[in-house]
């Protein structure tokens, strides 16, 4: 069974030969260029070759194909179908004093504190990394000094945060024809040269767009106090959306097994709003969007979500999700064992195979392995895991505790 085949058969809740392993497939469980710098050298790869951080947000680099080989990788991210070219790159030095490569179509400022920013093609600065810190935070936000949600909306307005600064293939504009022909030829070949699984990004994020362009606190008392306005932003960027998806699902849907949608809807103690708000305001529009893809395609619809939304999940299922992500189980309610229990007949997890917060960064390799091997024997059981560390692997994450996490989530993941 090769990955693609692996993949498919759990993505059909069916039991394949062993566990899916994922690495980077996409922006919430890969590995901070920090660590994968360390990883690299402890793997005893080629340290003349510079890995490519291809999200400046988040500071993550691409795992390459050895490393991929190493741990039994089945996915990938279709981003990495584009910019082969070294021509495509630049170098780059982290926090640590090591170099890696970042995408020459980033638009970077350099302050003489050594603030970093990222800006737009206008010269906006939507988001900044001070000197002493590993990420880049949004700093503007188009209608947060606005007293309500405005009745009309911009479409520069609507992409002027920082999370609509482009990772690839999002490079590309897929409405522009000769670009479009490149996104396609270049997903397809994917596809035919390599046995990954696929996973595309696509964003469509409705929350959390809400919160890029209102703030967090002034987005989540529009939701109670004036829902009128929300919903019909919401709908608007609804109908951008199914343009967009149409566009990717008629080019490219025959090659990739994922759409993977973003939108975080919970913190640690539970959900940002009830389900009686997400049920009257965001499941009828994450319904239309993925009836669509499943009206459209085989692809299945992936949805990455931080944080305790067991309250959620019913109107998530609902309204058509197939794969959850990252499955955080330190937070309330999401214990693997009462997940795998109540929804593991409706949706795969993606996920959840090691603590990131209290055991990858901080414990020692017998209690990485040992963290592993009780999520998997609970999560996996059965078929229905695709096995990732709950969120990306972070600068500060030791290499031992990296090989062991993946190792371990092969041995455990054997089913034939």
């Amino acid at each position: 069974m090769n990955a693609r085949e692996r993949v498919k058969k759990v993505l059909e809740f069916k039991q394949p030969d062993r566990m899916p392993i994922d690495l980077g497939s996409m922006r919430s469980s890969g590995i901070a260029s920090i660590a994968y710098n360390k990883l690299r050298d402890k793997l005893g790869l080629d340290l003349s070759k510079l890995p490519r951080m291809y999200d400046f947000i988040q500071q993550l680099a691409y795992p390459e194909p050895e490393v991929k080989k190493r741990f039994h990788v089945d996915t990938i991210d279709a981003g990495q179908a584009f910019l082969h070219s070294d021509a495509h790159w630049r170098e780059w030095t982290l926090n640590d004093g090591s170099k890696c490569l970042v995408p020459k179509f980033l638009n970077i400022e350099v302050d003489e504190h050594q603030t970093v920013y990222l800006l737009d093609e206008q010269g906006n600065r939507l988001g900044k990394k001070p000197k002493s810190s590993l990420y880049v935070d949004q700093c503007y936000w188009v209608y947060q000094n606005l007293e309500a949600i405005p009745d009309s909306f911009k479409d520069e307005d609507l992409d002027r945060h920082v999370w609509a600064v482009p990772s690839p293939p999002w490079h590309l504009n897929i409405f522009d024809d000769g670009q479009y022909k490149k996104f396609i030829e270049g997903i397809k070949k994917l596809y035919t040269d390599t046995e990954y699984s696929i996973v595309l990004s696509v964003g469509c994020n409705m929350f959390e767009t809400g919160t890029f362009l209102r703030g967090m606190a002034q987005f989540m008392m529009d939701m109670y106090t004036d829902k009128q306005r929300t919903k019909k932003l919401l709908d608007r960027l609804v109908e951008r959306n199914l343009v967009k998806l149409e566009k990717v699902i008629s080019g490219v849907g025959a090659y990739v097994d994922l759409l993977q949608f973003g939108d975080d809807l919970g913190g640690q103690d539970g959900p940002f709003m009830s389900p009686e708000i997400y049920q009257e305001v965001f499941q009828p529009r994450h319904k239309k969007m993925w009836d669509f893809v499943h009206q459209n395609s085989n692809c299945k619809v992936f949805l990455h979500s931080c944080g305790s939304i067991y309250k959620l999940l019913p109107g998530l299922i609902d309204a058509g999700l197939d794969v959850l992500n990252p499955i955080q189980t330190m937070a309330k309610d999401m214990e693997p064992e009462k997940l795998k229990k109540e929804f593991g007949r409706d949706i795969i997890f993606w996920g959840g195979g090691c603590n990131t917060r209290d055991i990858l960064a901080n414990g020692t390799p017998d209690q990485v392995k040992e963290d592993v091997k009780k999520r998997v024997s609970v999560l996996a059981d059965g078929g229905g895991m695709v096995f990732n560390q709950i969120h990306n692997i972070l600068a500060d994450v030791p290499s031992e505790n990296i090989i062991a996490m993946f190792e371990q989530a092969y041995e455990s993941g054997q089913y034939a």
